[in-house]
């Protein structure tokens, strides 16, 4: 670690829930458990009570376009701050944020570090991104290889799970209050419903009516999620339980406490940060995700589901629904192997991914973008 304690800003577009959202409020209570102090900067947002109580220095700021009038005001407002938080070190993980922490870091030459969470930011602004940044971050290889395309080098720091979060629990009311019987199979898929995540989760709404078609009456699926998609997914859930006469889809919209729904899951599905929280519930995971279907993640394939990102940045199979029917039909006949598949997920887990080896490599990164590499 630095020899004295580093005062970090972190900058996130919203502190709505989300992967990086989460993945920010782990590293942040992380840096602070370490004896860092952590601000941030970020819109209004669902998650906004967690990032206090773990002690950051929250300050709202709106990320509309530079041409906004009010531009040159929100940046003199953050270079102020910026001033008084005495910041070392400037951590931007999204592109608006990330776009006006760049302005002020460089007026009062702060070093910058950016994480790039996956593959989808617009050419010209993660090229600015990538331009201001001492050093980046990628959560995988295949980002890690996209940022290379870019021209730029960066060091792989995955997703750190915080393990006082995400842990195994017994069930809670959470299956009764949403009218779910206790012999039911639940089914969790959490994501942003928008891109290509919108896209699996339209695949395994469609998938689920086949199951029921072919007798699976005792499946339930709970969609954890907000977005642009929400809305007609939540259409089309309806419209598949209107023709199979039986309520068996549970569209939640976006929750803080996602461990809750882990742990009332049998099976989650899921990708990217998800996936990896969700084993640290001891839960198994079918993976799906932006760039297509992975399938079940089992230890004997735990590095290629790793170097696709749970299908998030790589992929098996294009999203079928006849691929994921026929593979949750499988994991429903082996239900009590998927259950110690789950405890085998939480072991990789620890050994890999926990937030305090995630905070060490963090660290180092913020070693070189300040300067002191040794």
């Amino acid at each position: 670690m630095t020899s004295s304690p580093l005062s970090v800003l972190m900058a996130l577009d919203s502190m709505d829930a989300g992967g990086t959202e989460t993945h920010v409020l782990s590293l942040a209570r992380a840096l602070i458990s370490s004896g860092q102090r952590v601000s941030l900067i970020s819109s209004e947002g669902l998650m906004r009570p967690q990032f206090e109580e773990a002690g950051c220095s929250v300050f709202l700021y709106d990320f509309r376009a530079a041409s906004s009038p009010a531009y040159a005001d929100r940046l003199a407002r953050l270079v102020d701050m910026m001033r008084r938080q005495k910041i070392d070190i400037v951590h931007v993980h999204q592109t608006p944020s990330g776009l006006l922490a760049a302005r002020a870091a460089e007026q009062l030459a702060i070093p910058m570090v950016f994480t790039a969470h996956g593959t989808y930011y617009p050419q010209a602004t993660i090229k600015s991104i990538l331009a201001s940044s001492k050093a980046v971050i990628s959560v995988s290889p295949p980002v890690q290889k996209y940022i290379e395309q870019l021209g730029s080098t960066s060091a792989i720091v995955p997703n750190g799970i915080d393990l006082l979060a995400f842990y195994p629990t017994p069930q809670s009311s959470l299956r009764s209050d949403l009218g779910i019987s206790e012999d039911a199979v639940v089914l969790v898929y959490a994501s942003r419903l928008a891109w290509g995540k919108a896209t699996a989760c339209d695949t395994l709404l469609r998938a689920m009516k086949d199951l029921h078609r072919y007798g699976w009456d005792r499946l339930q699926l709970i969609v954890v999620g907000d977005g642009p998609k929400f809305e007609p997914l939540k259409k089309l859930a309806s419209f598949i339980e209107e023709e199979s006469g039986s309520k068996f889809i549970h569209m939640v919209g976006k929750q803080a406490q996602m461990r809750e729904y882990y742990n009332a899951a049998d099976i989650v599905v899921g990708t990217g940060r998800v996936a990896l929280e969700a084993m640290a519930c001891e839960k198994p995971v079918l993976a799906t995700g932006n760039h297509g279907y992975f399938g079940w993640v089992e230890p004997d394939n735990y590095e290629q589901a790793w170097m696709h990102y749970f299908g998030d940045h790589g992929s098996n199979a294009p999203h079928s629904r006849y691929l994921y029917s026929n593979d949750i039909a499988q994991g429903c006949r082996r239900i009590d192997e998927l259950r110690v598949l789950g405890k085998e997920g939480k072991r990789w887990i620890e050994r890999e991914f926990q937030i305090g080896r995630v905070l060490e490599q963090t660290m180092n990164v913020y070693r070189v973008a300040l300067g002191n590499s040794s």
